[in-house]
């Protein structure tokens, strides 16, 4: 992984990171809203986003 790749690649993760901030905040109304099956699925995919941001950091880390 070269420095542009790396590069690239940390700004996708910020920006996916915003997006999973607002998703967050989504979340929040859900349960405010007593929509629990709403608010877990989307809780749910907000793990699976976060898990594939861990894995990402990973990689660039393991490249540094």
């Amino acid at each position: 992984m070269d420095k542009e790749d790396i590069y690239s690649e940390i700004e996708f993760l910020i920006n996916e990171l915003e997006t999973l901030v607002k998703s967050l905040a989504t979340a929040r109304e859900y349960i405010a809203e007593n929509s629990n099956n709403r608010a877990s699925n989307n809780l749910s995919d907000i793990e699976t986003r976060l898990q594939a941001i861990a894995g990402k950091v990973s990689k660039i880390k393991s490249s540094i």
